[in-house]
């Protein structure tokens, strides 16, 4: 089994990743694309998986707060899109193939936006994906149908994301 991916502090299990934020394709891109921190098969899955330290509490009705919390999910929703708008072209031979050959995908997948916030409440959690399924547009719910989950680290190790 590969070393885990080491992101916010949380140990991610990296069998069939593929790094998309350290790649040449997104380093070259310069400003103004977003990533998510990597993208991984699991399954007939394909999971794109952003973790993060902390996040703002969606039950804090501080003006500053639901501000800070609004820009942060839509800095979320900017690198989930960017990142399969690149894992896309990527795939279909537009920008440069950066796959290693360890990413082996299957035939037919099911697409996944999992945000891990290390310590977040799980009712913290279903606030916060509630607001990350607002954010994103029709066009990308009904084209690619995805999965949206946002869990903390102790879910993500119940669902085999991280090594315990």
């Amino acid at each position: 089994m590969a070393d885990p991916i080491s992101e916010s502090g949380i140990n991610f299990v990296s069998d069939n990743c593929f790094r998309i934020e350290k790649s040449k394709a997104y380093t070259d891109l310069g400003k103004g694309v977003k990533s998510i921190d990597f993208v991984r098969v699991k399954d007939n899955y394909l999971l794109f998986v952003e973790a993060k330290t902390a996040f703002p509490n969606p039950y804090n009705p501080d003006l500053e707060n639901l501000e800070r919390s609004h820009s942060e999910i839509n800095e979320v929703r900017d690198k989930f899109i960017h990142s399969l708008s690149l894992f896309s072209s990527i795939y279909v031979g537009v920008s440069e193939n950066a796959f290693t050959d360890i990413i082996i995908m299957p035939k037919k997948v099911s697409l996944m936006f999992i945000l891990v916030i290390k310590t977040h409440k799980p009712n913290w959690c279903r606030r916060v994906k509630t607001a990350l399924i607002d954010a994103l547009p029709s066009y990308l719910k009904l084209i690619w149908k995805p999965t949206i989950y946002v869990i903390n680290q102790a879910t993500a190790v119940k669902r085999d994301l991280v090594k315990s």
